[in-house]
């Protein structure tokens, strides 16, 4: 115990005064007892946190703002001294909204000692502590700004990666150094159980279904499709709601991902550039330019983005015929590529209690994927088993495009008489013209002579609208509130799907006119919803329930898959929560949520995405049906370590899954079905460790059982313990200069036809930011052991493959942002009376 004394001692020793070290110890070894006990014995946590608030009666509390712009000031560093000898009693930092409390053991008199990096030190009047006066109330107190060390601010504030709140994580974007010149989906693939596989596709606790909004407004796009159009330098935080309560859309069985972009809030003219270049040639650059004045603010935003993932192929399928054994092995290079071009103009004009805003945006989005691969193929006839081999080289290209023009409106008007008594409407209209899908496979025998091959078209014409008007009236009491409110969405797409085969004897490409669909689907959901909450001194609630009347339907030209569907759907939501004392909390939820499924999975004719891998919708899929039960606890000590605890467990009824089957000699058919149900239990543990001032260390873990009732396979369920891991250390190296090593591993998983493997990789990440922070550069370098090899393994009836695809590593990403005229992010400040369910009224 004394040699880990000492070596506490010796860390804490080059950064604290003498004074304060015995007590940062003594702090230290008490809360590494609580972290052991909590992570090997929760049971006890509910005892100790109960007692940990009880072991002062005395409390002391109060906000720290800035004397500049009135705004809370977060992370600033507080101690509390006796007044007589000036010993160091307690300390604490502010949270997000500037409030702090500090716990003195004894009644008499005490002063504050304030610091942080960019304002003046300062100390407070001394005060009294007594038996009448147990707890007390500081008026606010004003932090004044330095000119010598305002440049500090940025390099030493550093928030928490993951923030767990009632009903959402929400995850800072600017914490995750490895993201830089990424997009959002590299700031999630680092947060507890998401996982990213070699395709870009993202799951969530084993489920890809979920609905990505911006800044509160549903996106353009839907998925991992949506994460990658975002480039992490315009991003401020994502909130990750894995229980939304019955305000939000019930559409996504695991939740939604909102994804809050940068917006200035300093008086005047200020914005931001970023350019970005990578080793595989990815390029980007985004800015945003804001002004603001009293009662107005306008921003304009911009990105032209081209982005390259390059990655080893090499797969083993083997397919079995009545007639025939196929075993085909292909090998070579594959490329995805994403282009996005977009301009944004928004304004907010703040007019006495009233609030407008609109903004407009366009854009262009180029995506594709393809490959050149070599096939060596081996043919046997069940009836002979007689040998023949062929070899041959081919190319695939799958290409999507299309413009689109957007356009939002927006008005809250707040009611006098009552704060929080409120009513908003907001309105977006999405046009998409020009969309075509594209799909092209070659396919050459050694000698040069086109054997195979097939040239698919879809031209597209998509709009999206949505209406929405809440309602918010508070009770007399204060804390609680009744929300009410209407939804209108609609979604409409035009297009008829062209495809060419080739044909060995004409030595061309034939037109099918068999195989010609002209459609058009139609999709219109009106919800509303109601809401009550309210807290109790330490409990607080919030129940919810939400209708939803759905009406889709799928016109083409094939009789047998056309057709209408109406349905009406009740989602209830509940969300309790207890405030065990100032450090800590456990929480619950329920849900009810729908995965509606995708136009995409419903087109019913086929398209080849390789020379043996065709791929055909299913126009009679169902929705998927989720219910979710969540419980979480969050311990925040006073040196600013923070630990937190979520069990969930999620039952998922008629699960949508591509299955893939035989469809003819070497070619294997994916399409779309619910295939089942299944089950996710377990788990999820993140830490943040501030060891000293130079050295920080954020961890987070998931461990759960998931588990699949497969009505397609004839034998045992398929299921699977499912873990990963991820520790990551944070190091300022000098006073301008930042590092940070990632460590993450990705547990196997199964699916319903087989299992994907685990995987290792390490990041590495330094940020350097220039004097006066106008300059900051950034050098990524992701998987620097070339380790992260994603292996996949399926199998059914009369058909199995092995694919492995190795992405190009390691990754080298250079970033330089540029700020200009003191551009300030917005911050979002509550008062004390904030609502207890925080993110979910925004």
């Amino acid at each position: 115990m004394r040699i880990f004394q000492a070596i506490v001692s010796n860390l804490l020793s080059f950064s604290y005064p003498p004074d304060l070290q015995q007590l940062f110890l003594n702090r230290f070894l008490s809360n590494l007892f609580v972290i052991l006990i909590l992570l090997f014995f929760p049971a006890v946590t509910n005892i100790f946190a109960q007692s940990n608030g009880a072991s002062s009666t005395y409390q002391v509390k109060g906000r720290i703002i800035s004397k500049t712009d009135n705004t809370p000031v977060e992370f600033a560093s507080l101690v509390l001294y006796n007044a007589n000898d000036s010993t160091p009693v307690d300390y604490t930092a502010t949270d997000i909204s500037g409030n702090f409390s500090l716990t003195p053991r004894n009644k008499g008199g005490y002063f504050i000692a304030v610091s942080f990096i960019g304002y003046e030190p300062l100390k407070t009047s001394p005060f009294e502590i007594s038996t009448e006066k147990r707890k007390i109330v500081l008026p606010d107190i004003l932090l004044e700004e330095s000119e010598q060390l305002l440049s500090e601010v940025v390099v030493t504030g550093r928030k928490r990666q993951v923030v767990y709140k009632l009903d959402k994580q929400v995850i800072e974007a600017a914490e995750f150094l490895s993201a830089a010149g990424g997009t959002a989906a590299d700031i999630l693939m680092q947060t507890p159980s998401i996982r990213v596989d070699a395709e870009g596709e993202i799951t969530f606790r084993g489920s890809s279904g979920f609905k990505v909004y911006i800044d509160g407004k549903p996106g353009s796009l839907n998925g991992a499709a949506a994460l990658e159009q975002i480039s992490a330098g315009q991003i401020d935080n994502i909130e990750v709601l894995t229980t939304p309560s019955a305000r939000n859309d019930a559409d996504g069985a695991v939740g939604i991902i909102n994804i809050n972009t940068k917006k200035s809030d300093m008086e005047g003219w200020s914005g931001m550039v970023n350019l970005m270049g990578s080793s595989v040639w990815s390029r980007n650059i985004d800015f945003l330019v804001a002004l603001r004045k009293k009662d107005f603010r306008w921003q304009l935003s911009g990105e032209a983005s081209r982005r390259f993932v390059l990655s080893d192929y090499d797969q083993l399928k083997t397919i079995i015929t009545p007639e025939l054994l196929t075993t085909d092995h292909s090998t070579g290079l594959r490329k995805r590529h994403t282009a996005w071009y977009y301009l944004t103009s928004s304004f907010d004009w703040f007019k006495e209690n009233t609030i407008w805003s609109a903004g407009i945006t366009g854009g262009y989005r180029d995506r594709w994927r393809g490959g050149e691969l070599h096939y060596e193929d081996i043919y046997e006839p069940v009836a002979t088993g007689e040998k023949t081999y062929g070899s041959f080289d081919g190319k695939d290209f799958v290409n999507l495009y299309e413009y689109h023009l957007r356009g939002d409106l927006g008005v809250e008007h707040n009611f006098s008489g009552r704060e929080g008594h409120k009513l908003t409407a907001s309105l977006y209209g999405l046009y998409e013209g020009g969309a075509m899908e594209n799909f092209q496979t070659d396919l050459w025998d050694m000698q040069g002579k086109q054997v195979n091959g097939h040239r698919a078209w879809e031209y597209e014409y998509r709009f999206t609208g949505q209406v929405n008007a809440d309602y918010v009236y508070p009770f007399d009491n204060e804390t609680g509130k009744f929300e009410s409110g209407y939804q209108l969405f609609s979604y409409t797409e035009d297009g008829d799907y062209t495809i060419d085969m080739f044909d060995q004897e004409q030595d061309a490409f034939i037109r099918r006119d068999d195989l010609y669909n002209k459609y058009l689907f139609r999709r219109d959901i009106h919800a509303m919803y109601a809401l009550v909450s309210d807290v109790h001194e330490r409990f607080g609630y919030q129940l919810g329930l939400r209708g939803e009347y759905t009406y889709r339907k799928l016109g083409n030209n094939f009789e047998w898959a056309r057709h209408s569907r109406h349905r009406f759907d009740l989602f209830p939501s509940v969300h309790v929560s207890y405030t065990l004392n100032d450090h800590s909390q456990i929480r619950a939820a329920y849900t009810r949520r729908i995965t509606q499924p995708e136009l995409f999975y419903m087109e019913p004719y086929v398209v080849y995405v390789d020379y043996n891998t065709a791929q055909m919708g299913n126009p009679f899929i169902k929705p998927e049906y989720t219910n979710s039960v969540e419980g979480g606890y969050n311990y925040n000590f006073k040196n600013g370590n923070t630990i937190s605890a979520t069990l969930f467990h999620r039952a998922r009824k008629d699960k949508i899954e591509r299955l893939r089957v035989p469809y003819h000699s070497s070619v294997t058919l994916d399409s779309m079905a619910n295939v089942g149900n299944d089950y996710s239990t377990g788990m999820e543990l993140a830490a943040n460790l501030q060891f000293n001032k130079y050295w920080n260390l954020d961890a987070n873990t998931s461990y759960y059982f998931y588990r699949i009732k497969n009505q397609f396979k004839i034998d045992d369920d398929e299921e699977s313990w499912n873990w990963q891991l991820a520790v990551n250390n944070n190091f300022d190296v000098a006073k301008n200069t930042r590092v940070r090593l990632e460590a993450y591993y990705v547990g196997p998983m199964v699916s319903t036809q087989g299992r994907v493997d685990g995987f290792f990789y390490l990041n590495i990440a330094a940020r350097q930011q220039f004097p006066k922070q106008k300059l900051t550069a950034s050098l990524v370098v992701r998987d620097i052991l070339s380790t992260a090899k994603y292996t996949n393994t399926r199998s059914g009836i009369g058909m199995e493959t092995l694919t492995k695809i190795y992405p190009r590593s390691p990754l080298f990403t250079m970033t330089l942002t540029y700020t200009f005229n003191n551009f300030r992010q917005q911050r979002k400040a509550e008062g004390p009376n904030h609502d207890m369910f925080e993110g979910t009224n925004r």
